[in-house]
């Protein structure tokens, strides 16, 4: 299945840390464009990392039709194999960032696949999920859940006791005053936070990317 997708390369020979970009696509929300995804790929881009946003399978020039997360996260398995294929792509240093319903691909494809070097979840729907991502409290990779103070489709207080429960190394940042929307769209929030986000996801990813061997 062919999926419409934006790579952005290094010219320089040495091996580079990549990251895969996984957008919402739930409540009307765009694909790869997305504001908080697109300024994750810039932030990580300019910090040395080789990045991959793609559009999930149905969504604008990708094939397939949308699945309502059945199908998708081997949609993120994909993208991992794309970017394995490129000569200048550290294999030890693959990660996964995802926005809502990206999050949930992105955390379901690291449940699955031991490439994935860390994790990156922005506003994880946890209401949504079939079930909590228990595997967590197991699990010795990074990982980063940025969280909205007002998120509908998360309740903090839920989350902050999941998170607790979760194997280290981890960091859950909380954005206060927003929601699930973070600004953007049906947001109540009267900032766009895709900045603000994209600045944590970056910083946190160069340091996972540092501190693992």
């Amino acid at each position: 299945m062919l999926l419409e997708g934006l790579l952005g390369r290094h010219q320089t020979g040495r091996p580079h840390p990549a990251v895969v970009l996984c957008h919402p696509g739930m409540q009307g929300q765009t694909g790869m464009e997305y504001s908080v995804i697109a300024a994750c790929q810039a932030g990580l881009h300019s910090a040395g990392f080789v990045t991959l946003r793609f559009n999930f399978r149905g969504v604008q020039e990708s094939a397939g039709q949308r699945s309502n997360g059945q199908h998708e996260m081997n949609d993120v398995l994909g993208a991992l194999d794309a970017l394995l294929e490129l000569e200048n792509v550290d294999p030890s240093h693959l990660y996964l960032v995802g926005n809502s319903f990206g999050a949930w691909m992105a955390a379901e494809a690291t449940a699955r696949d031991e490439r994935v070097a860390g994790l990156a979840c922005v506003v994880l729907p946890l209401a949504l999920l079939p079930k909590p991502p228990d595997w967590l409290r197991l699990d010795p990779r990074p990982k980063l859940l940025v969280a909205a103070e007002h998120d509908a489709f998360c309740q903090l207080g839920e989350l902050q006791r999941l998170f607790e429960q979760w194997a280290p190394p981890k960091e859950l940042i909380v954005i206060a005053g927003s929601d699930h929307f973070l600004g953007i769209g049906p947001s109540r929030d009267g900032a766009n936070r895709a900045g603000e986000v994209a600045q944590s996801v970056t910083r946190w990813l160069q340091h996972a990317a540092t501190a693992t061997p």
